[in-house]
């Protein structure tokens, strides 16, 4: 998104939510909000997917525009996302990445957001949350009432995996942990990882883990 910064549209007072698993980005982000959107007051802000979808279902500190980077750890952006939009259309989500916007583009519009930005230009980030807050979203983005009413109608035959299975298939599709690893990680036993890895793999029609984790890597829409 090419930024003329004389063009920028007038923020008046709002409130925004980020979530991003980075503190140190999360910080900057505060700080950047701060000091180009005087106008604009920080709801809350979250590092996991978990943590997000809790805050933005609960129905409180309901935020003008959500701030929701796309690579997150366990629970992934374009899960996060999906699942609120599907749940609600009361505030825009603006998809932020550190990557190409390539990468996430499709995944980001097919997930209900309303826009897609590169977190590596302050001014094309401040640009595309003025642009949301202002317009509904960005070109080429649905609004999110249409987001959500799409979302809503959409007859999908992908099998849905639960919160904890997406954190364990992530961390090992993602991580490459081992079983071990991942009850550490997420405070379970293994034994409880293999019962979430058994339900995972007959959702994917899996014969095996490896398999479950090559059809969870492959283009889809989960």
């Amino acid at each position: 998104m090419t930024v003329n910064m004389h063009t920028l549209p007038p923020i008046t007072t709002a409130s925004i939510a980020i979530v991003d698993n980075d503190v140190l980005s999360l910080e900057s982000m505060q700080r950047l909000l701060t000091n180009r959107l005087p106008l604009v007051r920080i709801s809350w802000t979250a590092t996991s997917g978990r943590e997000a979808l809790s805050l933005s279902l609960a129905g409180e500190r309901v935020p003008s525009l959500l701030l929701l980077d796309m690579s997150l750890e366990g629970v992934q952006g374009t899960s996060v996302c999906r699942r609120i939009r599907k749940e609600s259309s009361r505030f825009p989500i603006l998809a932020m990445t550190s990557f190409s916007l390539n990468v996430y583009e499709a995944k980001a519009k097919s997930a209900g957001a309303q826009g897609l930005v590169s977190k590596n230009s302050e001014d094309n980030l401040v640009r595309g949350i003025s642009l949301v807050l202002r317009d509904g979203s960005l070109p080429g983005f649905e609004t999110r009432h249409i987001a959500h009413a799409r979302i809503v109608s959409e007859k999908n035959s992908s099998p849905r995996l639960t919160l904890r299975e997406e954190e364990i298939i992530n961390l090992s599709a993602d991580e490459g942990l081992l079983d071990s690893e991942i009850a550490d990680k997420l405070y379970i036993s293994e034994a409880t990882v293999r019962k979430h890895m058994q339900h995972i793999m007959q959702k994917l029609g899996a014969r095996t883990a490896r398999q479950a984790v090559a059809k969870w890597l492959s283009p889809r829409d989960y």
